[in-house]
């Protein structure tokens, strides 16, 4: 079943490689680029090599898509494939480091999303799903669990704790 919703799917894939091909003055660094939707998969996204994986609900089927839920569906797209730069052909040395590569790919999402032509559309809504990112990091920080933005993680055990708002809104906005 193709949607217009998948179509815009394709769209922000193949505008937002071409927007990293150009942003980062280097072409997609890897031999293929597969996007798989993943029964129960409990991430929004997940970045391999060539390869990445989306949570099936994102696919939003037999539901009214609202343009807040398409926004935050091509946000993710963008988010992930930015990872393919940044986070796979260039990573972090440990995970002290871990929000400066979901930081940066969150920023660069929302950059692209108001950046490409293709999608004009979505530009006024990405900033204001900014915000709400922005705005999970800043309540996270205000939890019993919070760390700074580039946290002192001493053994994998820890990592687990730094994926939240923090790593991602709260750096992100840093960065802006």
């Amino acid at each position: 079943m193709k949607s217009v919703l998948h179509e815009e799917l394709f769209k922000a894939t193949a505008s937002g490689m071409n927007f990293y091909n150009d942003m980062f003055g280097r072409p997609y660094p890897f031999r293929k680029y597969d996007q798989v939707f993943v029964p129960e998969f409990n991430e929004g996204g997940m970045e391999n090599v060539g390869c990445i994986t989306y949570a099936e609900d994102l696919l939003f089927r037999d539901e009214t898509v609202t343009m807040a839920k398409k926004t935050e569906l091509l946000i993710t797209v963008l988010h992930e494939l930015a990872h393919m730069w940044f986070g796979d052909l260039v990573t972090m040395k440990w995970w002290n480091d871990l929000w400066l590569n979901e930081s940066f790919a969150t920023y660069m999402s929302y950059i692209a999303l108001t950046e490409i032509k293709d999608l004009h559309q979505y530009s006024n809504y990405a900033w204001l799903d900014f915000l709400d990112t922005k705005f999970e990091g800043v309540s996270n920080d205000q939890l019993l669990s919070t760390h700074p933005i580039c946290s002192d993680i001493k053994s994998t055990d820890q990592v687990e704790s730094i994926f939240d708002g923090i790593s991602y809104g709260k750096g992100a906005s840093f960065l802006k």
